[in-house]
């Protein structure tokens, strides 16, 4: 839990860049709340009824002057289930910031206080592009029914760096009384955008200019499986710094366009390095598209920095890496930034006669673009427009892995700036289609006498879904590789399944596709009944057979991009065992998703092929019937059965 989140922004320019020199930051008194009699006798509250747990209280207190945000939480645990809540973890950028003075008591219910003295651990949450998000995390020991278990901690970073600061103000739990005060860096303008308060709540400035916040009552935010950014829906007050005075949005970001459109060009320039580069890598009859397939290759053998852990200044300096100064410095040092390589590739494009453009955006995994959020420090994605053959590219050749002309995911479907001194314009990249994300599922399977499957698994992963797993593993170790595909195969299967992965995929390519082949064993798919065998239809559907269940929804369905899963299994029969009846095949055409199955006979066993797809990634909840029905008839297809029987019995069709 973290009621006030700094929005952990990288800058995807140098002009963007906001950095400021403030004094050493001061140790924040550690007073705890006084012990209250009232919340120990508490057996529930009527706010929250059937809550196993509720936070009492909740207080954020950001300084940007002194650069810190000590956080501090109290949470009163009703039931055996909300113990749970006793297990903390604190997350956080490990490359920006420090996280310290972790301090926690438990209080049982008559009164006892007992300080925390065990151990916080580390570990990672999440990797990404150069970073990583850690956590810290720890667990109260001997937390009763009734207990009252309390925390605070410091988040500290870099005195001479700025971050813009979110309040998030609803966590899972409900709160009952929350309290938020940010003191502003002085010597900038701070704005801020309010979303989802209650009528006549808003962040206000008070004493000394510190904004503050206090809220009674707020609701738990309720958890739902495919939602967009989950911080995007929730009651927030989003600030950000401007060094401009311009309120107009139009105009705003066409200053910033133009503003960073001359930084980028001075480090791009006209250079002859650049020419000659580019006449070598293409030839004056390529076709448009493969003089930039060419040049996109060119520019990914360059080793991507961004994508490494962080470095210090004395491991720099022992690689005796240099600052890239221009595109001639990249190409001859084999080595640059995600940014710098992408420029680079413009420099190329340009050298062969196109017209290309640097884009910036905003990804769309953990938040989305608010043109009125002021602040170009928001862009943590660098792309590239290009003019070719009548037809626009929107490229991202930094991306390791990426086929040319796919982007990651996140960064498909979103608006971006165009970095131009003339234009100044946002353009939409391009959502994938169906085909850019297909996962085929090959299986050669053979039953014995005692109803056990074993057999070969081939999986062909492509488009999205082999960039995306490539991505996420590229700075894993084999062993690592290893269990993270088994543990995706086995969620396929039935429950107790067991799996090995017995070929490889290719980490290292750029391929479109990921192979791997995986030896299964299922022990316990289907039942027996007499003399016969029932046997469901969907082998390969896995946990997923239950979802959207609820009749209702409160949140959007949000699918990160357009899917298709295919699955063609043949399982041989042992000689006594036969197919005795088999259902109609199933199908189902929307225009926002598809779904077929059926079953074959073969003369030695039985042919399954199943193909599911979604083609839209927006529901708004007046629409999710409609995608609930549709998943409903997808699980009864998929619970159809197929009957086997023993030689010589017999069953109708």
């Amino acid at each position: 839990m973290n009621a006030s989140r700094k929005a952990m922004l990288s800058t995807v320019a140098a002009a963007c860049a906001l950095v400021v020199f403030a004094p050493a930051p001061a140790r924040a008194g550690e007073d705890w709340q006084p012990v209250n009699p009232a919340e120990l006798a508490m057996k529930s509250d009527p706010a929250a009824p059937g809550a196993h747990a509720i936070i009492l209280y909740r207080e954020s207190r950001d300084d940007d002057e002194q650069s810190f945000q000590v956080t501090y939480i109290r949470i009163k645990v009703f039931t055996e289930e909300g113990k749970k809540y006793a297990d903390i973890e604190i997350p956080y950028l490990k490359e920006s910031f420090k996280v310290g003075d972790i301090k926690a008591r438990t209080i049982r219910p008559d009164g006892t206080i007992i300080p925390f003295q065990g151990k916080v651990f580390e570990k990672t949450v999440v990797k990404g592009r150069g970073f990583r998000y850690l956590a810290k995390t720890f667990s109260f020991p001997d937390v009763q029914v009734g207990s009252i278990i309390e925390y605070r901690y410091r988040l500290t970073w870099d005195p001479y760096a700025l971050y813009s600061t979110r309040w998030v103000l609803q966590e899972n739990l409900f709160t009952k009384h929350a309290k938020f005060s940010l003191k502003p860096y002085g010597r900038m303008a701070l704005r801020w955008i309010n979303y989802g308060l209650p009528p006549g709540k808003i962040a206000k400035q008070g004493k000394g200019g510190v904004i503050e916040l206090e809220m009674d009552d707020i609701p738990g935010f309720q958890e739902e499986d495919y939602i967009p950014p989950p911080d995007e829906l929730k009651m927030r007050v989003d600030f950000f710094y401007s060094q401009s005075t311009e309120m107009d949005l139009t105009k705003f970001w066409k200053d910033v366009s133009k503003r960073d459109a001359e930084s980028v060009e001075s480090w791009i320039g006209h250079r002859r390095g650049v020419e000659q580069a580019a006449a070598q890598i293409v030839t004056p009859d390529d076709p448009p598209e493969t003089k930039l397939r060419k040049l996109y290759a060119r520019v990914q053998q360059i080793r991507n920095l961004s994508d490494e852990p962080s470095k210090t200044e004395k491991e720099e300096k022992r690689e005796k890496i240099k600052d890239n100064q221009n595109p001639e410095d990249v190409l001859r040092r084999g080595y640059a930034s995600g940014g710098q390589m992408n420029w680079t590739f413009i420099a190329l494009a340009r050298a062969a006669g196109f017209e290309a453009y640097s884009l910036y955006g905003v990804s769309r995994n953990y938040r989305f673009f608010n043109p009125r959020m002021l602040d170009p420090r928001m862009f943590n994605c660098n792309l590239v427009l290009v003019k070719a053959g009548g037809k626009e590219y929107v490229l991202d050749p930094a991306t390791s892995h990426g086929p040319f002309g796919l982007l990651p995911w996140e960064e498909t479907d979103i608006e971006a700036l165009v970095i131009s001194k003339d234009e100044g314009k946002f353009i939409r990249t391009p959502l994938p289609s169906i085909s850019d994300a297909v996962i085929e599922r090959k299986a050669d399977l053979k039953m014995d006498a005692e109803g056990k499957i074993s057999g070969m698994l081939d999986v062909v992963f492509g488009g999205i879904e082999a960039l995306r797993r490539r991505r996420e593993n590229r700075n894993e170790d084999d062993a690592s590789r290893k269990k993270t595909m088994e543990d995706e195969a086995k969620e396929w299967l039935p429950a107790g399944s067991t799996v090995e992965l017995t070929k490889v995929p290719d980490w290292s390519g750029s391929d479109p596709d990921l192979r791997a082949s995986f030896k299964v064993e299922i022990s316990n798919w289907g039942t027996t009944a007499g003399r016969r065998y029932l046997m469901p239809l969907a082998l390969l559907a896995g946990s997923k057979r239950r979802q959207f269940d609820s009749a209702s929804r409160v949140h959007p369905v949000y699918f990160a991009y357009p899917f298709e899963t295919r699955d063609e299994i043949s399982i041989q029969l042992p000689l006594l065992l036969q197919v005795g009846s088999a259902p109609p095949p199933k199908k189902i055409e929307t225009n926002y998703a598809a779904y077929e199955i059926h079953c074959d006979r073969q003369p030695t066993g039985l042919k399954l092929n199943r193909r599911l797809a979604m083609k839209g990634i927006f529901f708004q909840v007046d629409a999710y019937p409609y995608l609930r029905s549709f998943f409903q008839a997808v699980r009864s297809g998929d619970d159809q059965q197929v009957v086997l029987q023993t030689t010589g019995s017999s069953t109708k069709n």
